[in-house]
C-alpha cells in the first residue's frame, strides 16, 4: 500500500494552485477599498438555519445590486423584505413573519425593529436610513397539498390529472405531501387545459381553487374543476392564395374528421411557411380561420380556412459580416453557403448562422436583411464575440484521491481563425496531472475538427506508481447515420511503473514506449448525461499498437459499453450499465511486454463499489494484485426520489475478469450490495455510497464507503 503523503513535486504544485486560487478569488472588495470606494451597508439573515441564511443573503445581495450602497434607505429594506417573502412562499411558507432589526445610520447609534408579515402593510419611514439590518425570519407552517379532487375530467385519466399538481415526486415528499404554492398551482391548472386543448377541446377550461385550507397544520384540500366542453373536428377546409407555390392546396388542407387543435394548426402554418420560404417568399403571412358550428353531441364541427399572402418574390444581393475584431471574414465566407443571386430561403440564413455559432468563438450571432423590403436584399451577419480568454479553478473529491484541485485556461479564436487551446493541471493527494490540447475546427471540411494534445499522469495505485507521458493527434467526426460521434487518432506516449508490488514485477518492463491508433465511436442519448433519468449511451474504444507505427510492443486494447435509464414509476428510476474490456497482444510471441498500464484494474466508485480503485484486481497465491486482460462489469441501480434534491439508491456490482484471455471472459466472479444517498448539484449528483463485498476473497474488505460527485456510468 502506497503512502498518501504527497511528495515533494506535489507539495510544490499544490502550493501553486493554492496561490493561484487565492489570487483568483480574492475578494473584489478588498481592492475596492484600497481604491477608497465605501463598503456596501451590512446585511445578515437570521432563522433559517447557517446554511440557507448564507444562501438566502448571497441571492438578496445579488438582487438588490447598486441598490445596497454604503447605506439603506426605507425602499431597499422594503425590497429586501419583499423578495425574502417571496423565496419563502415560493417554498410554501404562505405565512411568514420577518423582523427587520434596524442599525441607525443617523450617528445616534439606535436600533429599531419593523415586522412584516404576508400582508407587507407595514411602512417604514420614508426618511430612513440604516448602517445595517438583519432580517429575522419566523417561517410559519409549511403548507401542504393533502389531496386533490378532479372534476369533469373525461378526456384523460384523473391520475394523470393529479400528477399534474402533485409534482414534487419522492418517498419523503410521497408522505409530506408537495408544497402548495398558489401561483403554481394556477400554472400546474394552465398545463391541463393545454393537454385538454391539443386533444380537441378548444374551450377547455380549468380552475384550481382551495376547498378547504387548515391553517394551523398547513393542510390544504386542492379541487380541480374541469369544463372540457365540446370536442373539435374538422368538417371542410379550403386553402387560398398558393397558387405561385409549387405544392397543391390539398397537401395542406386538414382532412375532415380530424381534431382541431392549437398544434394541428401550427402544424399548418409552418408546413405553408416551409414552401414558400424555398420558392424564396420571406415575407409570406398566414392567416387560419375557423368557423364552428353548433355544438351537437359533445362535437363542435369546423370549417378551415387558410389565406395566405406570399409577398413578393426575393433574391440576396450581398453577404456582409459586422462586428468582427479578431476573427478573419473568410474564415466565415465559406460557411455561410449563401450565392448572390439566389432565391432568399430564410431557413438557409438560420443555418448558415447555426453554422458560424458552432465556431464556438462568438457569444452571439444575428442575421438580419437589408434593405427590410424590396426584391433583393443583403444578408448581414452580425457578431458578438466571446471573451478569448478564461480562467477556472477545478475543485472535487474521490473517495481514493481524496481532495483534488485544479485550473484550467481556455484560450479561444487563436490567429482569428477559430482554432482554440486548453491546458489543464490538476493536483490530489495521490495524482498530479497535466495536459495541453490544441483544436482546429473543421480540420477537413465541414465535419472533421482535429485535436493536438501533450499530456503527462503520475498516479499512486494499489501495487505501482503509475507514470505516463506522451502525445497525440485526433479526427473527430460524426456520424449522422447512426446519430454517434467517430474518433480516430494516433498516440506516441511513454509508459513507466516504479514501486511495482504486482504478483508480475519479476517480469514487468519498467519503462515501455508505445505507438498506438486509436478508434472510437460513442452515441449518446440520454434526457441529462450530468442526472439522465431516461435514454441511453453507448460507446466502443478501440487502442491498437504495434512496433510499425514506432513503438515497442504489440497489443490490441479493447473497451465497448452502455447504459440504459428510465422511469419505474413516479419518483422511482432503473439505471443499468454493462462495461466489456479485453486485451491482446496479436503480433508477440507472449504478453511479456505487454505494458502494466495498460491491464486492467476494477474497482472504485464508478465500477464495483464494495472496493477502492483497483482493489478488486484478481490477486495471485500470495495475495498479491494481477493486473486483468479482459472484465465484464455490470452495474444495476433502482433510484428512490427522497425530495426534489434528495433520492436513495440500491446498487448490485457485478465483476468478472480474468489475469489469462485463456480464461476468457473470466476466471472469477465478485458481487457488491450496496445502498447509497444522493444530493443533486448543478454538477451531477453528491454520492455517499456503501457496497458490501458478497464473497471476499483473502485481503479483501468487507465493504467500502465512497463519497464522490457525479453519475457513476
Amino acid at each position: 500500500m502506497k503512502s498518501s503523503e504527497p511528495a515533494g513535486g506535489h507539495r510544490l504544485l499544490i502550493g501553486l494552485l493554492a496561490g493561484l486560487g487565492l489570487i483568483l478569488a480574492a475578494p473584489a472588495g478588498a481592492a475596492e477599498s484600497a481604491a477608497g470606494k465605501p463598503e456596501p451597508a451590512a446585511l445578515s439573515v437570521r432563522g433559517l438555519g447557517w446554511w440557507n441564511n448564507r444562501e438566502s443573503r448571497v441571492t438578496l445581495e445579488r438582487l438588490l445590486g447598486e441598490e445596497r450602497g454604503p447605506a439603506w434607505d426605507a425602499n431597499a429594506i422594503e425590497d429586501a423584505v419583499f423578495l425574502l417573502l417571496a423565496e419563502l412562499q415560493a417554498d410554501g411558507y404562505l405565512r411568514p413573519r420577518i423582523t427587520a432589526a434596524v442599525e441607525r445610520g443617523d450617528g445616534a447609534g439606535a436600533s429599531e425593529e419593523y415586522v412584516f408579515d404576508h400582508e407587507l402593510t407595514t411602512l417604514l419611514p420614508r426618511d430612513l436610513t440604516a448602517r445595517g439590518v438583519q432580517l429575522r425570519v419566523e417561517r410559519g407552517v409549511r403548507y401542504r397539498v393533502e389531496t386533490v379532487a378532479v372534476s369533469g375530467l373525461t378526456a384523460l385519466p384523473e391520475a394523470a390529472a393529479e400528477s399534474i399538481f402533485l409534482e414534487e415526486a419522492g418517498l419523503l415528499t410521497g408522505l409530506m405531501k408537495p408544497s402548495y404554492v398558489p401561483a403554481r398551482a394556477r400554472a400546474n391548472a394552465d398545463t391541463l387545459a393545454e393537454r385538454l386543448r391539443d386533444r380537441g377541446y378548444a374551450d377547455a377550461t380549468v380552475q384550481a381553487r382551495e376547498a378547504q385550507v387548515d391553517h394551523a397544520t398547513g393542510e390544504v384540500q386542492l379541487a380541480i374543476e374541469v369544463r372540457e366542453g365540446p370536442r373539435w373536428l374538422v368538417a371542410k377546409s379550403a386553402v387560398s392564395g398558393m397558387e405561385a407555390l409549387p405544392v397543391t392546396a390539398g397537401k395542406i388542407a386538414p382532412d375532415p374528421g380530424v381534431v382541431w387543435s392549437p398544434g394541428r394548426r401550427q402544424e399548418i402554418v409552418e408546413a405553408v411557411r416551409r414552401e414558400a420560404y424555398s420558392a424564396g417568399f420571406p415575407d409570406v403571412r398566414v392567416n387560419v380561420s375557423t368557423a364552428p358550428a353548433p355544438e351537437r353531441g359533445g362535437v363542435r364541427r369546423v370549417d378551415v380556412r387558410v389565406e395566405v399572402a406570399l409577398g413578393e418574390q426575393v433574391k440576396i444581393g450581398t453577404t456582409r459580416f459586422a462586428g468582427l475584431v479578431h476573427t478573419r471574414p473568410e474564415l466565415l465566407q465559406r460557411r455561410v453557403r449563401v450565392e448572390s443571386g439566389a432565391l432568399l430561403d430564410p431557413r438557409r440564413l438560420e443555418q448558415a448562422r447555426a453554422r458560424l455559432g458552432r465556431l464556438g468563438v462568438f457569444s452571439a450571432v444575428d442575421v438580419d436583411l437589408e434593405p427590410a423590403e424590396g426584391p433583393v436584399r443583403d444578408a448581414v451577419f452580425t457578431f458578438r464575440e466571446a471573451p478569448r480568454w478564461e480562467t477556472s479553478l477545478l475543485a472535487g473529491y474521490g473517495s481514493y484521491e481524496q481532495l483534488r484541485a485544479g485550473v484550467e485556461l481556455r484560450q479561444w479564436n487563436l490567429f482569428g481563425r477559430a482554432h482554440s487551446s486548453r491546458l489543464l493541471l490538476v493536483q490530489s493527494l495521490k495524482s498530479s496531472r497535466g495536459e495541453y490540447s490544441y483544436t482546429v475546427p473543421e480540420l477537413f471540411g465541414e465535419s472533421v475538427d482535429g485535436t493536438a494534445k501533450i499530456f503527462g499522469l503520475q498516479r499512486e495505485e494499489l501495487a505501482f506508481l503509475r507514470q505516463e507521458y506522451g502525445g497525440s493527434v485526433t479526427l473527430q467526426r460524426a456520424v449522422p447515420f447512426i446519430g454517434a460521434i467517430g474518433t480516430a487518432g494516433y498516440t506516441f506516449q511513454s509508459l513507466r511503473n516504479k514501486d511495482n508490488e504486482l504478483v508480475t514485477r519479476a517480469i514487468d518492463e519498467e519503462q515501455v514506449i508505445v505507438a498506438s491508433v486509436d478508434l472510437g465511436l460513442s452515441r449518446d442519448r440520454r434526457d441529462n448525461p450530468l442526472r439522465p433519468r431516461r435514454g441511453y449511451r453507448w460507446f466502443t474504444n478501440a487502442e491498437i499498437a504495434n512496433t510499425v507505427l514506432g513503438g515497442e510492443v504489440n497489443y490490441e486494447r479493447f473497451e465497448l459499453g452502455a447504459s440504459y435509464h428510465r422511469p419505474a414509476g413516479r419518483g422511482r428510476w432503473l439505471h443499468v450499465g454493462l462495461t466489456h474490456g479485453v486485451i491482446t497482444t496479436l503480433g508477440a510471441d507472449d504478453d511479456r511486454t505487454l505494458p502494466v498500464n495498460k491491464r486492467f484494474f476494477p474497482g472504485g466508485e464508478s465500477s464495483i463499489r464494495g472496493f477502492q480503485d483497483g482493489e478488486a484486481a484478481p490477486r495471485g497465491p500470495d495475495g498479491r494484485f494481477i493486473g486483468a486482460k479482459s472484465y465484464a462489469l455490470l452495474n444495476l441501480e433502482f433510484e428512490q426520489a427522497l425530495t426534489r434534491s434528495w433520492s436513495a439508491v440500491v446498487f448490485v456490482d457485478a465483476l468478472g475478469m480474468a489475469e489469462r484471455l485463456g480464461d476468457y471472459p473470466s476466471s472469477e466472479e465478485l458481487y457488491s450490495l450496496g445502498l447509497g444517498l444522493r444530493y443533486q448539484t448543478i454538477v451531477g449528483p453528491v454520492r455517499l455510497e456503501y457496497g458490501h463485498n458478497l464473497n471476499r476473497r483473502d485481503g479483501d474488505p468487507s465493504g467500502t464507503l465512497h463519497l464522490s460527485v457525479g453519475f457513476p456510468f
